[in-house]
């Protein structure tokens, strides 16, 4: 396989809580001051909430310093992860189908800044289709395979959904990812809890639910059914204590990382889900799907190839089209010598022999040179193939030439002497 140039900077949920959340609040504008002291122009950002990818194509190492706890990826390594994260191989659910739009977004966001080209377009484009087919002929999306999707589902299981009071506490990312799958449920009341007004009336507005500007926690569990916390607080929102003074049946979500709801608690009228426990749904998840995920990998190396042949087309287009543009230089200034040499009364047929000899001189010799020197590193089998090939097509477009000592040379003679050191 050729090697290229993608090159990939990551963090993604695997690392410590804590250390991911520092992370993820870093701006682009930081990052990208960083990458443009390396020359890097041409990247793209793929942000989630539990993970923080740069895409970028140049042949540029990037100092651990500069992105701490980072992972670093490089050519085929990295074409692979994206395909990979496509195909929701590479999520905390596997299958999860969030990611695909989230993708799109990070080419779209890309290539309006001018941030993005042809090679890395291509790749993105590349893993949506990818992702889109592996959902469409295996069922590694089916069921419930998303954080959000698989706490609503255990809401519904529970009696928690239709026709109660739920409060979700939170206006982040995760915040309107659950009111998003809350509101496509028949009779859910739901009203957003959070100190920032302009991002909760936001969302609030977006998804037509209600919003209050509280959090004493006390007075939202009087209020509702269940409470879904999603915040970054680095403190629990709900203790012990107080769970365990509740008297009526109340369910409690958890989907914050650190957690904001204390467990280990003793009330028998109190439910909680956490992380923890979706973690273990998602694992019997991913049980289920092995032979889903085998399927899934054998489409991503069969694209691998696709997209090497790509590549390979693409720089092979580029490499022909320079030999053609360097012919045409060559052939610009011998015609002019040529000229030259008429105008001065040399001899026509020795002219224009010198013009065309000097022209194949320089348009073949350093051909030759590459074609020897694959010789030298024992690409000899190429080497042959190539050679074959090249002689059934001079068979069959080459027109009669002038025969002098070289052209009656045997081909397995010519052959010979490629093989010889220069």
């Amino acid at each position: 396989m050729l090697v290229s140039d993608l090159r990939l900077i990551k963090w993604d949920f695997r690392m410590e809580d804590e250390k991911l959340e520092n992370i993820l609040k870093i701006d682009d504008d930081e990052i990208n001051g960083k990458l443009s002291k390396y020359g890097i122009e041409k990247r793209i950002f793929l942000r989630t909430c539990n993970r923080l990818e740069i895409y970028y194509d140049e042949n540029v190492e990037v100092d651990s310093d500069d992105f701490p706890k980072a992972t670093l990826m490089k050519g085929d390594e990295a074409i692979r992860h994206i395909l990979r994260v496509s195909a929701g191989l590479e999520s905390m659910s596997v299958g999860e189908n969030e990611i695909l739009r989230q993708i799109k977004d990070a080419l779209d966001h890309s290539m309006k800044g001018g941030r993005s080209n042809k090679f890395l377009s291509m790749i993105f484009n590349r893993a949506i289709r990818v992702g889109k087919e592996i959902r469409e002929k295996t069922a590694i999306s089916h069921g419930k395979v998303s954080i959000p999707s698989i706490m609503v589902d255990q809401m519904s299981q529970k009696g928690f959904v239709n026709d109660k009071k739920i409060g979700v506490v939170g206006t982040g990312k995760m915040a309107a990812t659950i009111v998003k799958y809350l509101i496509k449920e028949p009779g859910a009341d739901v009203t957003i809890y959070g100190r920032n007004e302009e991002a909760g009336r936001e969302l609030a507005q977006l998804f037509n639910v209600s919003y209050k500007r509280n959090l004493d926690m006390a007075d939202i569990v009087a209020q509702c059914d269940c409470v879904i916390t999603a915040t970054s607080s680095k403190t629990p929102l709900i203790l012990r204590s107080q769970i365990e003074s509740i008297r009526k049946r109340t369910l409690f979500i958890d989907i914050s990382n650190p957690k904001n709801i204390e467990d280990y608690y003793s009330n028998n009228l109190v439910e909680l889900i956490n992380l923890e426990i979706a973690n273990h749904i998602m694992e019997e998840n991913r049980k289920k799907k092995e032979n889903d995920i085998i399927v899934a990998e054998q489409m991503i190396e069969k694209e691998m190839h696709k997209i090497y042949t790509k590549i390979a087309e693409s720089e092979i287009e580029d490499y022909i089209s320079g030999i053609y543009g360097r012919g045409r230089e060559i052939l610009i200034n011998e015609v002019d010598k040529c000229m030259s040499a008429l105008n001065n009364d040399h001899p026509t047929r020795e002219t224009l022999e010198a013009m065309g000899n000097s022209i194949i001189n320089k348009i073949l010799a350093p051909q030759t040179l590459i074609l020897k020197s694959m010789v030298r590193e024992k690409k000899v089998e190429i080497i042959r193939e190539f050679l074959n090939n090249s002689k059934l097509l001079m068979d069959d477009q080459t027109e009669p030439a002038h025969e002098d000592q070289k052209d009656n040379q045997n081909p397995p003679d010519q052959n010979h002497q490629l093989y010889q050191t220069p």
